[in-house]
């Protein structure tokens, strides 16, 4: 039995975290900053326990279209305090004149370590963070991905492709002195589809036989419903997650954004 103190401290954490998810929230781009800029969308983003590390960001700089989705360390509020700081990194490190998607993880791996970088700390940090960045320019339909640990799927000519870029995240351990993060170009069709997604989906376990998702029923997922309207595909994609999971607890933050341009 619960004692009335106890309700009382139960009771304000919640509301406090319920207040910060409300924050966390307000950073992540509003579905009418996608519509603004991409043809079709959804967005699927479940934190393991109301906050979570888990952001995704958009913005849109001259004729280039800017995505990324991230994973950070941690679940809760250490993980979203992460997130906050990963978002803010990259609202600084986008205004700078930077041409390649690379060279915008290279800088937020310095800003980011700079950041962690406590002379009075004795002990080596090593919070990191997953992300894949991509560009799409509007004018010559140039695509660029960088990715730092993270990968994503592109939907055309009737199949699925996974993308990944280099193996190592944004912080971290720091093995490389020099650490620089490439740039790739794909070509796009013009009805590619984009899936941008964190390791929840993939690691959740089921309600039957304990058993993960795993990265090929995703992307067989993604694969069988890329053809119909993204808001199709978020609601049978949603309900088959909840399906597997089924009362089981969810074990990672979960994210999932699907694009058109």
């Amino acid at each position: 039995m619960l004692l009335n103190n106890d309700y009382c401290v139960i009771s304000k954490t919640d509301s406090n975290l319920h207040y910060a998810q409300t924050i966390q929230n307000g950073l992540l781009p509003k579905d009418r900053h996608f519509k603004k800029m991409v043809k079709d969308f959804f967005v699927i983003h479940k934190p393991q326990n109301i906050i979570g590390g888990d952001f995704h960001w958009l913005t849109k700089k001259n004729d280039k279209i800017y995505f990324a989705l991230s994973d950070c360390t941690g679940h809760g509020v250490a993980g979203a305090m992460l997130s906050v700081l990963g978002i803010s990194l990259l609202n600084y490190v986008i205004q700078k004149d930077i041409d390649q998607v690379g060279d915008i993880l290279t800088e937020l791996d310095k800003k980011w370590i700079e950041t962690f970088n406590n002379e009075n700390d004795t002990q080596f940090n090593n919070d990191w963070m997953d992300i894949t960045i991509i560009s799409y320019n509007t004018k010559t339909f140039e695509f660029q991905y960088a990715s730092a640990g993270g990968e994503f799927a592109i939907c055309q000519n009737n199949t699925i492709k996974l993308y990944k870029g280099n193996n190592y995240p944004i912080g971290g351990w720091q093995i490389e002195k020099n650490r620089k993060f490439d740039t790739f170009k794909v070509d796009l069709n013009m009805n590619a589809k984009l899936y941008f997604f964190s390791d929840g989906f993939k690691h959740q376990f089921n309600w039957d036989d304990s058993k993960k998702f795993t990265r090929k029923k995703l992307l067989d997922l993604i694969f069988h419903y890329h053809t119909f309207s993204m808001d199709y595909q978020k609601e049978f994609i949603d309900f088959i997650f909840t399906t597997w999971k089924d009362g089981v607890q969810q074990t990672d933050d979960v994210s999932l954004v699907g694009i058109e341009f």
